[in-house]
């Protein structure tokens, strides 16, 4: 149109509409969708989400491989969905960021329904039953692809068990995920390919919901394929030799924040090898230092040093590997940690950052003495931590050294029992000390994962016991037989039960005979 009269400017302005629709092609934004990057573990983990924010008492996975079509299918008794919020929660975006959640809603975007279960299949079905009133959707890529973001009334409803169970109840909800492609990781693995990642999908679950099905958190149990998830309690809690230091609460940007920092036990503290490679949690010990950041309880990041450090960026070490610290975040302090969409990300916000550094600074700093020097001595249940360490660790202006301690009561016992005098014995000490390989040990312990715990057979015991008798008889003959003891096999590393009872009777012995 062209007035007649006016200006060029004013005929451009008449002839430009002021706001512009911008429809997004609905095929390529449900195909970016797909590709945020869910691997299933995570994936699951956002639909179990759902069923938490909905007060289920029990969620059920049954996971299929179907002959090489893999199917998902979660079950929940939570209070379901009428017609129009089951609409809404098809609806890219639901209620959005900015909106105020309660603290049991682990919901963030409004997006986890819809990209969790189209990134693993091109078609995602909801059943859900709310007052009796059943509601049901799907979800297809193809049809999106094709008439847009619609979503459509399965008719029939999907064949499978869960479908039929949530139709006898008043409420629940089962979500199925079908026709899984090549962005699924479940595609394309053989069986036994398969139900080896349905372990780690388990032990997943296990870590990330770990306060819910056994923690401080409401009491949801989590089953997949019929058996019960196991939670992992990433610090230890229960095992005696856990370090809890002290916790601290942080105010920030209205909201508060707990943080809570442990040193786990060494590697000698577990009963057994099985024991502490459970207590490493899924990815292994090196995987698994650092934060771990929780919302509602629901863990966001299992182990990172959160960009955090001195001079230079903290990294995964051996000497910190026994270091975990839990973050405990509120709802309300999501856009300040920059919670990602998939809720596997946090990063903490800049004024924070050097209080965090510090109380990581502290635990690194624990826990690498513990990994050290075997968390000071191995299990030797209620004997009292009294005896001198063997090695002393002393600074000098040539970095730490590492020194045999001559006041050790075994050692200052052997010195002044030297018929040549103490000079030949302190000349073998310090050549041991200054022969010790530490770059060699320190090669082999990084890339073992961390030195074996000795274990002892029954020549081992009878050997190393009648050694260690030779020495006790040495001591000061004021020292109870604990005392002797411990002061013997408190600085050796392994299980040393069985070396403690047979030395507890050969030195008991003696001391009946010297009565």
């Amino acid at each position: 149109m062209v007035l007649q009269g006016s200006t060029d400017d004013e005929q451009r302005d008449a002839m430009v509409p002021l706001t512009v629709e911008i429809t997004p092609s609905a095929s390529a934004l449900v195909d970016s969708l797909r590709g945020l990057g869910y691997a299933p573990e995570t994936a699951l983990a956002d639909l179990v989400d759902n069923s938490i924010s909905a007060e289920a008492s029990q969620i059920e996975l049954d996971l299929q491989w179907n002959a090489g079509n893999p199917i998902a299918v979660v079950l929940d008794d939570g209070h379901g969905m009428d017609y129009e919020t089951l609409v809404a929660a098809m609806r890219l975006g639901g209620i959005g960021p900015s909106a105020e959640r309660d603290e049991s809603d682990l919901g963030r975007f409004g997006l986890g329904l819809k990209t969790a279960s189209l990134s693993q299949g091109r078609r995602v079905t909801v059943v859900t039953r709310r007052e009796g009133v059943t509601s049901s959707l799907s979800l297809d890529v193809d049809v999106i692809a094709r008439s847009g973001w619609i979503a459509e009334v399965p008719d029939p409803l999907p064949d499978h068990p869960f479908v039929q169970r949530v139709l006898t109840i008043d409420q629940g909800t089962v979500v199925i995920i079908d026709r899984m492609d090549a962005l699924s990781g479940l595609l394309g693995l053989q069986k036994e390919a398969f139900f080896l990642r349905l372990e780690e999908i388990r032990a997943h679950l296990g870590m990330v919901f770990h306060r819910f099905i056994g923690g401080d958190a409401t009491r949801v149990p989590i089953v997949v394929n019929g058996r019960a998830v196991r939670a992992w309690d990433p610090f230890q809690t229960s095992h005696p030799a856990t370090r809890e230091m002290p916790y601290e609460r942080i105010r920030h940007a209205g909201a508060a924040l707990t943080i809570k920092p442990y040193v786990l036990p060494h590697r000698d503290r577990f009963t057994n090898d099985a024991d502490y490679e459970a207590a490493g949690g899924p990815g292994g010990w090196g995987a698994r230092q650092g934060f771990y950041v929780y919302r509602g309880k629901r863990l966001l990041v299992a182990g990172s040093w959160l960009g955090l450090g001195g001079v230079r960026t903290w990294t995964r070490d051996e000497a910190s590997r026994l270091a975990r610290i839990a973050v405990d975040l509120p709802t309300g302090l999501d856009r300040d940690w920059r919670i990602d969409v998939r809720k596997s990300q946090a990063l903490p916000p800049g004024a924070l950052r050097a209080r965090l550094t510090a109380i990581a600074g502290r635990c690194r700093a624990e826990a690498r003495e513990v990994f050290a020097f075997r968390g000071q001595g191995p299990r030797l249940h209620g004997a009292p931590h009294t005896a001198p360490a063997v090695w002393l660790a002393t600074e000098s202006p040539k970095g730490i050294q590492y020194r045999i301690n001559r006041d050790h009561p075994v050692i200052l016992s052997c010195r002044e029992a030297e018929t040549g005098g103490r000079r030949p014995l302190n000349a073998v000490l310090s050549i041991i000390e200054r022969s010790v390989p530490v770059e060699r040990i320190w090669l082999d312990v990084s890339e073992s994962e961390g030195a074996e715990v000795p274990e002892l057979d029954a020549n081992d015991i009878a050997q190393l016991s009648d050694q260690l008798y030779e020495l006790g008889k040495a001591l000061p003959e004021n020292m109870t037989l604990d005392q002797r003891l411990d002061t013997l096999l408190l600085n050796l590393p392994g299980d040393l039960t069985k070396l403690r009872s047979e030395l507890m009777r050969k030195l008991g012995d003696n001391n009946d005979g010297c009565d």
